[in-house]
């Protein structure tokens, strides 16, 4: 089901992209790329993933079915939804200007940042998420992937049609996110009701939301900070090509990124739907914990070393039928940005594997190694090898968690093989 929604979201975002690489210039496509950034930051900044937070607790509640905790923890993420929407709105707002002169802005594209700024008041939705995966509710979860990169290609389509305009084509997808914010919201509003009735917020505070909760805040903090990890090297440096490459640079780079979701989706997907299964046969102690581990990261190499060798062979021809031959120079590095793809598809396996261990910290620590390792490789390598320089920088980064993660997944299974039951 994931992996139908996610394909589909893939195809859609990229029909999305080509369609506005298509009708702007390539400087117009690169404004709307970061503009999209910017407000993706920001998102990332105020996003606890408490989708994490509800699996990882919230499933040995339900097991014994401990309903009031159970309700607490989502009393706590329900609020922290709410207030993160907020901030994050007024944080966008407020760090405008700074971005805008970085960036070079002129007004009009600050009018436009500030109209998709309001995507940010529905992105509370993490919560939401939780439950439907915590209930395995695999079928809404596909189905609200689509709904968003859907609407924004009909938008973009109709906009083409009409009067191919930035400001309009801002407002298509402005209003196909809005969309898709709420759509998961409500249908996770009403997997809550489904299965617990109607329960009230009661009053708007946070004293003694840790209760039977051991770990929480840790785990929050920790999965929060991973987050933000993850979120340098797909949207800082896109910022980051901005200012070095302009933004025609940004337009190639989100361009070459939005083809590499072929894996990087489908990766997501494997992560979410191993990380509640993982947990459960690390908590029984499973035999069968190694054997499912072997097989998705055996999937996840096949996978992505095909999709790299076609892009290898094939990048430049896509990309010039496609668009125009302006956009060919982007074909190295979207071969280096598969390559890089293929070993955040294995590291994924192993990030849901070491997170049900108990190993989040440490997992922490080596994504910030990789993360601060990309920027600086980015920075040194992109003024001398200008687009080629991100895909080099990603690849070599990408090791450093792959690596790292191997090592602690296989000296935790093999001291569990050998201490008896």
């Amino acid at each position: 089901m994931l992996a139908r929604g996610k394909s589909v979201a893939a195809v859609m975002q990229l029909l999305t992209v080509v369609v506005l690489a298509r009708a702007l210039s390539p400087t117009y496509f690169g404004h709307i790329v970061l503009i999209q950034t910017y407000v993706l930051v920001v998102r990332e900044l105020f996003d606890f993933k408490l989708f994490e937070a509800i699996v990882r607790f919230g499933i040995p509640m339900v097991e014994v079915n401990d309903e009031t905790a159970f309700k607490r923890l989502l009393r706590l993420t329900l609020r922290v939804d709410f207030l993160t929407a907020i901030t994050a709105t007024v944080a966008a707002i407020v760090a405008l200007p700074l971005t805008a002169k970085i960036l070079g802005w002129d007004d009009t594209l600050i009018s436009i940042t500030l109209l998709y700024s309001s995507v940010l008041l529905t992105s509370g939705s993490g919560t939401a998420k939780g439950v439907l995966r915590l209930y395995d509710r695999f079928d809404v979860l596909g189905l609200q992937l689509m709904v968003a990169p859907v609407l924004r290609v009909i938008g973009v389509l109709l906009v083409m049609w009409w009067k191919p305009d930035i400001w309009l084509f801002a407002v298509a997808l402005t209003l196909a996110t809005t969309a898709g914010n709420v759509y998961l919201i409500v249908r996770g509003w009403a997997e809550m009701r489904r299965q617990m009735g109607s329960f009230a917020l009661k009053e708007f505070s946070l004293v003694g939301w840790h209760k039977g909760a051991p770990g929480l805040w840790k785990f929050m903090t920790v999965v929060y900070w991973q987050a933000n990890v993850d979120m340098l090297p797909k949207h800082v440096s896109t910022l980051l090509a901005g200012i070095y490459l302009g933004p025609e640079g940004a337009g190639f780079l989100r361009l070459a990124r939005e083809i590499t979701k072929i894996l990087s989706k489908p990766g997501e997907m494997l992560q979410q739907v191993l990380f509640p299964d993982l947990v459960r046969m690390w908590h029984h102690r499973s035999a069968a914990f190694g054997s499912m581990l072997r097989r998705a990261l055996l999937i996840s190499a096949a996978f992505g070393l095909f999709f790299t060798a076609l892009s290898i062979s094939g990048g430049a021809f896509l990309l010039t039928n496609t668009l125009s031959m302006d956009y060919a120079l982007a074909a190295p590095l979207l071969s280096w940005l598969m390559l890089a793809a293929t070993i955040e598809l294995l590291a994924g396996a192993l990030r849901a594997a070491g997170y049900a261990m108990g190993h989040a910290g440490k997992i922490l620590w080596l994504h910030l190694a990789s993360s601060v390792l990309y920027i600086v490789l980015f920075v040194v390598l992109t003024p001398y090898t200008g687009l080629i320089g991100p895909g080099l920088a990603a690849c070599i980064a990408a090791l450093v968690p792959l690596g790292g993660m191997t090592l602690l997944t296989l000296k935790k299974i093999r001291r569990k093989h050998s201490v008896p039951s």
